[in-house]
């Protein structure tokens, strides 16, 4: 979309545009990055594009690999997410600040913290869910989709129904016209809020608990850890949409401290009788 947006009728494999890919790609990644795209992010993308192109000379599409080696490389300064899991007392503060707070987060804040712990969903679904996606009587936006293509419904319940039915009701009251449910006003228009948005705003939330690097991820990772607590493994990952619960296992559930494992070890041994 970039690319037809910006050069008009390039090919993918033109002879122009494989001659002038290093300094195309160049103007993507100064694009994203104007999109609040992290160099991870960054990387991750012109690999995809990379790996086209391999693929391309591998099928004898085109002779050479029009970029590789060719570009500046990105360097990884940025420091490693920590990773946290909040617990329940942690999430219904946040609720409750943000509800008395009311001028400094908004209903878009306060709907936004819900459906990510609501529905474990990634940025990108959240960001991208539309009014005409959305059932509220029944608990859900229907036909989301997220990563690897995959089509699901996106949860929620009462406090984000409550908070939804609120946010309608102001959208219809301020003639507010537009298909997204995020939105941010930019002069006389409404947009779609971008992912950066939606972190600052998190990272904004996750100030309440002296939380300096919360991340929409986090939530999501939260919400499959309770899930995983309250109805087992199998049930964490069908609704963290993974395709195995050994991903749903390896990175998002909460590891038991030494005390733990050393407590549910005592218990076992005291059953058969050798403690």
């Amino acid at each position: 979309i970039w690319l037809e947006d910006t050069y008009k009728n390039k090919a993918l494999l033109g002879k122009d545009t494989l001659k002038d890919m290093p300094s195309i790609i160049e103007k993507y990644r100064n694009y994203c990055r104007s999109k609040g795209n992290s160099k991870r992010t960054l990387m991750n993308k012109v690999t995809a594009i990379s790996s086209f192109y391999s693929w391309c000379v591998r099928r004898n599409k085109i002779k050479f690999h029009p970029f590789t080696d060719k570009l500046d490389k990105l360097k990884f300064t940025d420091k490693i997410r920590k990773s946290y899991f909040l617990n329940a007392e942690q999430i219904l503060t946040v609720r409750l600040v943000m509800k008395f707070q009311n001028k400094k987060y908004d209903i878009q804040d306060q709907i936004l913290w819900e459906l990510f712990l609501d529905s474990a969903c990634r940025i990108s679904a959240i960001q991208n869910l539309k009014i005409e996606q959305l059932r509220l009587d029944g608990g859900f936006f229907e036909e989301v989709r997220e990563k690897e293509g995959y089509i699901v419904n996106v949860f929620f319940f009462d406090k984000c129904k409550e908070l939804l039915q609120e946010w309608i009701n102001t959208r219809i009251e301020k003639g507010i016209d537009s298909e997204w449910l995020f939105i941010t006003k930019y002069g006389n228009e409404y947009r779609k809020m971008s992912q950066g948005a939606i972190r600052q705003r998190v990272k904004k939330m996750g100030l309440i608990l002296d939380i300096s690097d919360l991340y929409p991820h986090t939530l999501r990772k939260t919400s499959i850890n309770l899930i995983n607590n309250l109805g087992g493994l199998g049930l964490a990952s069908s609704y963290a949409n993974h395709v195995s619960s050994t991903v749903t296992s390896k990175h998002y559930i909460q590891k038991a401290s030494p005390v733990e494992i050393r407590n549910s070890l005592i218990l076992q041994r005291k059953k058969l009788g050798i403690f």
